[in-house]
C-alpha cells in the first residue's frame, strides 16, 4: 500500500515537473512571437562585453595601464582560438548540443566566472592574501573561463543569425551594435561598482536573451546539422580576415599599449559616438534600398580601404593620437560586422554548415588579433624598435592593400556569394527563416521561372535550373533532387543549349538582367 502511495506521488510529482516546463516554453514562446528582436540582442550582449572588456573601461583601475588590457586581450583571444578550432574539428559532434539551451546558460554562467576573476584579481581586493603570482593565476584563469564562455556564446548565434536572409542578417548585426553602444553608455552614468557588476553580468543576460527563442521555428536545425564542403575561395576569405584583423590589431595596440586607461577609454567612447550615426545609416539604407549582393563586397572593400588609410597615417606620420584609435576602433567595428554578415551569407546560401563556418570566420579574426597582440608587446617590451613597428605596419598596410585589389577583390566576392533568394518580405518582418521566404517568393525565384518558361524548359529542367541559379553544384543537385550526378549533367547541358549561355555565370548574369528589369 505505501509502495503504491509513493509511486502514485512520484507520478504526480513527475507531472507537476513536465508541466512547469511545459508552461516556461510556452511563456518563452510567447515573449519571442511578440518581441522576435529580444533573442537577437543575445550577440549585442557579447559586442558590448568585448568592448568595455578590450578598452578597459570600469574594470581597469587609475594605477594600471592599456597594456593590462593587452595582457586580458592575449589570454583571452587564446581561449578563444583553441575553443573555436576545436568546435570547427569537431562541427559535427558539436552541433547536436550547440544550439540547446543548456549549452547558452553553461556558456554565460563560464564567462560570468571568469569576468568577476580578472575583475577582481588585484592586490587592492585581496591586500596580502594572495602574493603577486597568486593574482597572475586568478587573472590568466579569469581570461580564460571568460574567452571559452563568450565563445561559446558567439556560437550559439551561428544558426540564429544563419537563418536570415543576408541584408536581414547585416540589419540585425547593426541593431545588435546599436543596443551594445546603449549598454556601454548606460553603464557609464552609472556607479563604479554597478558598472562592474553589469559587465560581470553581460554574458549571463546574453545567454538569456538567446533562451528565449522557439527551438527550430527557424530552420536552425538544418543549419546546423547539415555539412558543408568548403570552396578554396572560402579558405582565401579566411587569409583575407586573418591579414586585415592583424593589421586592425596593431594599429590600435601601437597607438594604445603603454598608455594611462583614459587614453584607451576616451578613444573608445568617441568611436562609439562616431559608431550610433554609422549604425543608423546602414540600418536606413536597408529599410529604403532593395540591396544587392555586391553590396557586401562593396562594404568590404570600403573598410578595407579605411584600413588602408589609417595603416598610412601611422606609418608615414607616426600619428599616435586618440583620434587614431578612435578610428581604429570604428574601422574595426564595422569589418568585423561586414565579415560576421558575409559568413551568414554564406550560411544562408548553402543551408549548411553554421558551426563550421562561423567557429573557422572568428578564428581567423581571433588568429589576427593574437599575431598583433604578440607583436605589441614585443614593442612594448622594446624587442623591436619603434622604426621597426613602424616598417612592420607599413608591409601589413601593402599586403591588405594587394589583398583587396587582386587577391580577394570585389570580383571574387561577388563570386563566392551567389544570388540567393531572400524573399520579398520587408527587412524588419517577422523571422520565418526558409518558411517565410516559402510563403511569398523573392524577385530571384521569380525571375527564374520567367526565364525558364521564356526558354521553354521542361519540369525537371526547371528545378535543376533554379538550383544552378542558387550556385548550387552538380554533386549537390543530384543528392537533394536524388538522381545520377550524370542526368543533372546532361539537363545542364540542355539548359545551356536553351538559353544561349555557356557558364553558370553567363547563366546568373542573365537572371540578374531580368531582376533588374522587373
Amino acid at each position: 500500500m505505501a509502495q503504491r502511495e509513493s509511486a502514485a506521488q512520484e507520478s504526480v510529482g513527475r507531472q507537476n515537473e513536465a508541466s512547469l516546463s511545459e508552461r516556461f516554453s510556452k511563456a518563452l514562446a510567447s515573449i519571442d512571437r511578440q518581441a522576435p528582436t529580444l533573442t537577437y540582442l543575445g550577440l549585442g550582449c557579447w559586442i558590448a562585453w568585448n568592448t568595455i572588456a578590450f578598452s578597459g573601461s570600469f574594470w581597469l583601475h587609475e594605477t594600471d595601464n592599456s597594456s593590462i588590457a593587452e595582457n586580458l586581450m592575449l589570454v583571452h583571444l587564446l581561449a578563444c582560438f583553441v575553443t573555436l578550432a576545436a568546435v570547427a574539428l569537431f562541427s559535427d559532434r558539436c552541433s547536436r548540443w550547440i544550439a540547446k539551451n543548456r549549452t547558452t546558460l553553461i556558456g554565460g554562467v563560464v564567462a560570468c566566472a571568469g569576468t568577476l576573476l580578472l575583475c577582481n584579481a588585484r592586490a587592492e581586493v585581496f591586500g596580502e592574501a594572495f602574493p603577486h603570482a597568486g593574482l597572475t593565476v586568478l587573472f590568466t584563469s579569469g581570461c580564460i573561463l571568460s574567452g571559452a564562455g563568450t565563445t561559446m556564446l558567439f556560437l550559439c548565434a551561428a544558426a540564429l543569425f544563419g537563418t536570415l536572409a543576408p541584408h536581414r542578417a547585416l540589419y540585425r548585426l547593426a541593431e545588435c551594435t546599436l543596443f551594445s553602444i546603449a549598454v556601454y553608455f548606460v553603464l557609464n552614468g552609472c556607479p563604479q561598482p554597478i558598472a562592474v557588476a553589469g559587465f560581470v553580468v553581460l554574458p549571463l543576460l546574453g545567454a538569456g536573451l538567446f533562451c528565449i527563442r522557439q527551438r527550430d521555428v527557424r530552420g536552425e536545425k538544418q543549419v546546423l546539422s547539415t555539412p558543408v564542403k568548403l570552396t578554396r575561395k572560402f579558405w582565401v576569405l579566411l587569409l583575407s580576415i586573418g591579414l586585415c584583423s592583424t593589421a586592425l590589431e596593431l594599429i590600435r595596440a601601437y597607438v594604445l599599449i603603454s598608455a594611462p586607461p583614459y587614453f584607451s577609454i576616451g578613444a573608445n567612447v568617441t568611436s562609439q559616438l562616431i559608431e550610433i550615426p554609422l549604425m543608423a545609416g546602414i540600418m536606413a539604407a536597408i529599410l529604403l534600398t532593395k540591396s544587392r549582393r555586391d553590396g557586401f563586397a562593396k562594404l568590404y572593400s570600403v573598410a578595407a580601404c579605411a584600413l588602408t588609410v589609417l595603416i598610412v597615417c601611422i606609418a608615414m606620420f607616426s600619428l599616435n593620437t586618440p583620434a587614431i584609435a578612435a578610428g581604429a576602433w570604428v574601422v574595426c567595428t564595422c569589418y568585423n560586422m561586414v565579415v560576421w554578415a558575409m559568413l551568414y551569407y554564406l550560411v544562408y546560401q548553402w543551408r549548411a554548415g553554421a558551426l563550421r563556418i562561423m567557429a573557422l570566420g572568428n578564428a581567423a579574426l581571433s588568429g589576427g588579433t593574437l599575431v598583433a597582440s604578440l607583436l605589441a608587446m614585443a614593442y612594448q617590451a622594446s624587442h623591436i624598435s619603434d622604426s621597426a613597428m613602424r616598417i612592420i605596419i607599413a608591409v601589413i598596410g601593402l599586403a591588405v592593400l594587394v589583398d583587396v585589389l587582386f587577391v580577394f577583390s570585389e570580383k571574387q566576392i561577388n563570386g563566392m556569394l551567389l544570388p540567393v533568394d531572400e524573399g520579398s518580405e520587408d527587412a524588419t518582418a517577422g523571422e520565418g527563416g526558409a518558411q517565410g521566404a516559402a510563403k511569398q517568393p523573392g524577385k530571384w525565384k521569380l525571375a527564374c521561372e520567367e526565364v525558364a518558361k521564356g526558354a521553354g524548359l521542361s519540369v525537371r529542367e526547371t528545378e535543376v535550373f533554379l538550383s544552378l541559379a542558387r550556385g548550387r553544384t552538380a554533386q549537390e543537385i543530384a543528392e537533394r533532387e536524388v538522381v545520377s550526378i550524370y542526368t543533372v549533367r546532361a539537363h545542364t547541358r540542355s539548359i545551356y543549349a536553351k538559353l544561349d549561355v555557356h557558364s553558370k555565370k553567363e547563366l546568373t548574369a542573365l537572371v540578374q538582367k531580368h531582376v533588374d528589369e522587373g
